[in-house]
């Protein structure tokens, strides 16, 4: 048997081990939850739009300055060709006529 000394020192010894480990004990390892998925009606679709001339006409006077057409990664490539008369901005109408130019055949 143990003597009352050790009682005093042995039993408080273990009561705290077993209070410390306890915690780590309790732990548990979670499986990491999976992506929930998009909102019933949601696109998942990352393809860029196009954007309309007004979209890209910021300030609304009717032309697309390059800035402007910064906005669309596209335009911008071919923002040379679309300016048919060089002037450095696209008007309505040349901005459509590059549309109908890059849609039925394959951008450069």
């Amino acid at each position: 048997m143990l003597n009352s000394i050790a009682k005093r020192t042995f039993v408080p010894s273990i009561a705290l081990a077993v209070a410390f480990a306890f915690p780590a004990l309790a732990q548990r390892t979670e499986q990491p939850t999976p992506a929930t998925p998009p909102p019933t009606g949601a696109t998942t679709d990352t393809t860029p739009r196009t954007l309309s001339f007004s979209d890209l006409d910021v300030n609304a006077d009717g032309k697309v300055s390059k800035d402007e057409a910064a906005a669309d990664a596209r335009l911008t490539s071919h923002f040379a060709q679309v300016d048919r008369d060089g002037d450095g901005q696209v008007s309505e109408t040349e901005y459509a006529a590059g549309h109908q130019r890059t849609d039925t055949s394959t951008p450069q």
